[in-house]
Protein backbone atom coordinates (compact mmCIF):
# COMPACT_ATOMS: atom_id res chain seq x y z
CA UNK A 1 0.00 0.00 0.00
CA UNK A 2 2.77 2.43 0.89
CA UNK A 3 4.28 2.36 -2.60
CA UNK A 4 0.93 3.19 -4.18
CA UNK A 5 0.25 6.00 -1.73
CA UNK A 6 3.71 7.39 -2.45
CA UNK A 7 2.96 7.43 -6.17
CA UNK A 8 -0.42 9.07 -5.60
CA UNK A 9 1.00 11.65 -3.20
CA UNK A 10 3.84 12.61 -5.54
CA UNK A 11 1.42 12.92 -8.46
CA UNK A 12 -0.80 15.19 -6.37
CA UNK A 13 2.19 17.23 -5.23
CA UNK A 14 3.29 17.75 -8.83
CA UNK A 15 -0.19 19.05 -9.68
CA UNK A 16 -0.07 21.39 -6.68
CA UNK A 17 3.36 22.47 -7.89
CA UNK A 18 2.02 23.31 -11.36
CA UNK A 19 -0.86 25.36 -9.96
CA UNK A 20 1.36 27.19 -7.47
CA UNK A 21 3.99 28.03 -10.09
CA UNK A 22 1.28 29.39 -12.38
CA UNK A 23 0.74 32.00 -9.65
CA UNK A 24 4.43 32.81 -9.34
CA UNK A 25 4.98 30.77 -6.15
CA UNK A 26 8.42 29.18 -5.75
CA UNK A 27 8.31 25.53 -4.70
CA UNK A 28 10.72 22.77 -3.72
CA UNK A 29 10.53 18.98 -3.60
CA UNK A 30 12.64 16.33 -1.89
CA UNK A 31 12.07 12.85 -0.46
CA UNK A 32 10.22 14.21 2.56
CA UNK A 33 7.77 16.73 1.15
CA UNK A 34 6.73 19.16 -1.53
CA UNK A 35 6.54 22.67 -0.12
CA UNK A 36 5.72 26.18 -1.30
CA UNK A 37 7.77 29.19 -0.23
CA UNK A 38 4.72 31.44 0.17
CA UNK A 39 0.94 30.98 0.34
CA UNK A 40 -0.57 28.95 -2.46
CA UNK A 41 -3.91 29.70 -4.16
CA UNK A 42 -7.13 28.80 -2.29
CA UNK A 43 -7.89 25.07 -1.99
CA UNK A 44 -4.22 24.20 -2.51
CA UNK A 45 -1.86 23.23 0.34
CA UNK A 46 1.43 24.82 1.27
CA UNK A 47 2.94 21.34 1.77
CA UNK A 48 2.31 17.72 0.77
CA UNK A 49 4.15 14.96 2.62
CA UNK A 50 5.92 12.48 0.34
CA UNK A 51 7.23 10.04 2.94
CA UNK A 52 5.39 8.13 5.66
CA UNK A 53 8.29 9.02 7.93
CA UNK A 54 7.83 12.78 7.61
CA UNK A 55 7.53 14.44 11.01
CA UNK A 56 5.60 17.50 12.06
CA UNK A 57 8.63 19.75 12.27
CA UNK A 58 10.20 18.29 9.12
CA UNK A 59 7.28 19.87 7.31
CA UNK A 60 6.65 23.04 9.32
CA UNK A 61 10.29 24.09 9.12
CA UNK A 62 9.96 24.31 5.32
CA UNK A 63 6.89 26.55 5.09
CA UNK A 64 5.46 29.80 6.41
CA UNK A 65 3.64 28.22 9.35
CA UNK A 66 1.69 31.35 10.28
CA UNK A 67 -2.11 31.61 10.14
CA UNK A 68 -3.44 30.37 6.82
CA UNK A 69 -0.86 27.62 6.41
CA UNK A 70 -2.23 24.29 5.15
CA UNK A 71 -0.59 20.86 5.04
CA UNK A 72 -1.70 17.73 3.19
CA UNK A 73 -0.66 14.80 5.40
CA UNK A 74 -0.54 12.01 2.84
CA UNK A 75 -0.38 9.13 5.34
CA UNK A 76 -2.63 10.67 8.03
CA UNK A 77 0.20 10.31 10.55
CA UNK A 78 0.88 13.90 11.64
CA UNK A 79 -0.57 15.63 14.67
CA UNK A 80 -0.39 19.36 13.98
CA UNK A 81 -2.92 20.28 16.66
CA UNK A 82 -0.01 21.12 18.96
CA UNK A 83 0.81 24.00 16.59
CA UNK A 84 -2.78 25.27 16.50
CA UNK A 85 -3.70 23.56 13.24
CA UNK A 86 -7.16 22.05 12.79
CA UNK A 87 -7.86 18.94 10.72
CA UNK A 88 -10.34 20.24 8.14
CA UNK A 89 -10.49 17.30 5.71
CA UNK A 90 -10.31 13.55 6.21
CA UNK A 91 -9.99 11.91 2.82
CA UNK A 92 -8.99 8.71 1.05
CA UNK A 93 -6.48 8.02 -1.69
CA UNK A 94 -8.02 6.00 -4.51
CA UNK A 95 -6.41 3.80 -7.17
CA UNK A 96 -7.91 2.52 -10.41
CA UNK A 97 -5.93 -0.36 -11.84
CA UNK A 98 -5.84 -0.69 -15.66
CA UNK A 99 -7.24 -4.22 -15.36
CA UNK A 100 -10.44 -3.05 -13.65
CA UNK A 101 -13.31 -2.09 -15.99
CA UNK A 102 -15.14 1.21 -15.49
CA UNK A 103 -18.95 1.29 -15.62
CA UNK A 104 -19.10 4.54 -17.59
CA UNK A 105 -18.21 5.81 -21.03
CA UNK A 106 -16.36 8.99 -21.83
CA UNK A 107 -17.79 9.24 -25.33
CA UNK A 108 -19.56 12.56 -24.63
CA UNK A 109 -16.47 14.08 -23.03
CA UNK A 110 -13.76 16.01 -24.85
CA UNK A 111 -10.41 17.66 -24.28
CA UNK A 112 -10.38 21.41 -23.72
CA UNK A 113 -7.29 22.66 -25.50
CA UNK A 114 -7.60 26.43 -25.94
CA UNK A 115 -7.56 29.25 -23.36
CA UNK A 116 -11.15 30.11 -24.22
CA UNK A 117 -12.29 26.51 -23.71
CA UNK A 118 -10.44 26.31 -20.42
CA UNK A 119 -12.07 29.56 -19.29
CA UNK A 120 -15.48 27.96 -19.97
CA UNK A 121 -14.40 24.89 -18.00
CA UNK A 122 -13.14 26.93 -15.04
CA UNK A 123 -16.37 28.94 -14.83
CA UNK A 124 -18.30 25.69 -14.53
CA UNK A 125 -15.87 24.21 -11.99
CA UNK A 126 -15.52 27.26 -9.74
CA UNK A 127 -17.64 27.31 -6.61
CA UNK A 128 -17.66 31.14 -6.58
CA UNK A 129 -16.36 33.98 -8.81
CA UNK A 130 -13.13 34.29 -6.79
CA UNK A 131 -12.30 30.64 -7.50
CA UNK A 132 -12.22 31.34 -11.23
CA UNK A 133 -8.73 32.85 -10.81
CA UNK A 134 -7.23 29.67 -9.35
CA UNK A 135 -6.79 27.50 -12.46
CA UNK A 136 -5.17 29.47 -15.25
CA UNK A 137 -5.04 28.68 -18.98
CA UNK A 138 -1.22 28.51 -18.74
CA UNK A 139 -1.67 25.08 -17.13
CA UNK A 140 -2.32 23.77 -20.65
CA UNK A 141 1.41 24.16 -21.24
CA UNK A 142 2.32 21.79 -18.39
CA UNK A 143 3.54 18.37 -19.64
CA UNK A 144 0.97 15.68 -18.96
CA UNK A 145 -1.90 18.01 -18.02
CA UNK A 146 -5.21 17.46 -19.82
CA UNK A 147 -8.44 19.35 -19.16
CA UNK A 148 -11.48 17.15 -19.83
CA UNK A 149 -15.20 17.71 -19.74
CA UNK A 150 -18.55 17.69 -21.43
CA UNK A 151 -20.98 20.43 -22.48
CA UNK A 152 -24.75 20.55 -22.23
CA UNK A 153 -25.04 19.92 -25.98
CA UNK A 154 -22.97 19.60 -29.15
CA UNK A 155 -23.03 23.38 -29.49
CA UNK A 156 -19.48 24.55 -28.64
CA UNK A 157 -20.98 27.61 -26.98
CA UNK A 158 -23.16 25.56 -24.61
CA UNK A 159 -22.18 25.50 -20.93
CA UNK A 160 -19.79 22.95 -19.50
CA UNK A 161 -21.71 20.60 -17.20
CA UNK A 162 -19.03 18.19 -15.92
CA UNK A 163 -15.29 17.90 -16.01
CA UNK A 164 -12.00 16.72 -14.56
CA UNK A 165 -8.27 17.27 -14.93
CA UNK A 166 -5.77 14.50 -15.68
CA UNK A 167 -2.11 14.91 -14.77
CA UNK A 168 0.16 12.19 -16.18
CA UNK A 169 3.38 11.80 -14.18
CA UNK A 170 5.29 8.75 -15.33
CA UNK A 171 3.88 5.63 -13.69
CA UNK A 172 0.45 7.02 -12.82
CA UNK A 173 -2.10 9.59 -13.97
CA UNK A 174 -3.88 11.74 -11.43
CA UNK A 175 -7.60 12.31 -11.88
CA UNK A 176 -8.78 15.34 -9.93
CA UNK A 177 -10.82 18.54 -9.87
CA UNK A 178 -13.76 16.40 -10.86
CA UNK A 179 -17.16 18.09 -10.81
CA UNK A 180 -20.71 17.77 -12.06
CA UNK A 181 -23.05 20.75 -12.20
CA UNK A 182 -26.08 18.53 -11.59
CA UNK A 183 -24.52 16.98 -8.48
CA UNK A 184 -24.29 13.48 -9.94
CA UNK A 185 -20.69 12.88 -8.92
CA UNK A 186 -20.98 9.12 -9.39
CA UNK A 187 -21.84 9.49 -13.07
CA UNK A 188 -19.13 12.11 -13.49
CA UNK A 189 -16.54 9.85 -11.86
CA UNK A 190 -17.47 6.96 -14.13
CA UNK A 191 -17.31 9.07 -17.29
CA UNK A 192 -14.24 10.97 -16.15
CA UNK A 193 -12.34 7.78 -15.37
CA UNK A 194 -13.26 6.29 -18.75
CA UNK A 195 -12.00 9.26 -20.76
CA UNK A 196 -8.96 9.70 -18.50
CA UNK A 197 -7.91 6.17 -19.42
CA UNK A 198 -8.12 7.05 -23.09
CA UNK A 199 -5.86 10.07 -22.53
CA UNK A 200 -3.38 8.45 -20.14
CA UNK A 201 -3.05 5.04 -21.75
CA UNK A 202 -2.57 1.81 -19.81
CA UNK A 203 -1.35 3.21 -16.50
CA UNK A 204 -3.18 3.37 -13.17
CA UNK A 205 -5.35 6.35 -12.29
CA UNK A 206 -4.89 7.85 -8.85
CA UNK A 207 -6.55 10.59 -6.87
CA UNK A 208 -8.11 11.50 -3.57
CA UNK A 209 -11.64 12.20 -2.47
CA UNK A 210 -13.60 12.87 0.71
CA UNK A 211 -17.14 12.16 1.84
CA UNK A 212 -19.62 10.87 -0.72
CA UNK A 213 -17.09 11.40 -3.52
CA UNK A 214 -15.08 8.45 -2.16
CA UNK A 215 -18.09 6.20 -2.77
CA UNK A 216 -18.43 7.64 -6.29
CA UNK A 217 -14.81 6.77 -7.02
CA UNK A 218 -15.28 3.23 -5.68
CA UNK A 219 -18.41 2.81 -7.80
CA UNK A 220 -16.26 3.74 -10.82
CA UNK A 221 -13.92 0.84 -10.01
CA UNK A 222 -11.41 2.52 -7.72
CA UNK A 223 -9.86 0.92 -4.66
CA UNK A 224 -9.32 2.79 -1.41
CA UNK A 225 -5.62 2.59 -0.61
CA UNK A 226 -5.22 4.76 2.48
CA UNK A 227 -6.31 7.83 4.43
CA UNK A 228 -5.04 11.38 4.25
CA UNK A 229 -5.69 14.52 6.26
CA UNK A 230 -5.61 18.20 5.40
CA UNK A 231 -4.60 20.54 8.24
CA UNK A 232 -5.20 24.29 8.36
CA UNK A 233 -3.90 26.89 10.81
Amino acid sequence: MTDRIALAARNNALWCDAVARSHGVSCSTDEVAWTASTRTPPYYPDAVTLSPGAGEYDVLARVDASDGCSVKDSWARLDLSMEDFARIVVGEWVWLDPSVPTPGTGSAWQRFTTPREVADWVRAWASDPDAEAILRPSLLGEPGVHVLGTRASDDPASPVVAGAIVNVTGEVAGLGNLFSRDGDVERAWAAGAAVAREVAGGIPLVGWEAGASVDAAVAAGCERIGPLNVWLK
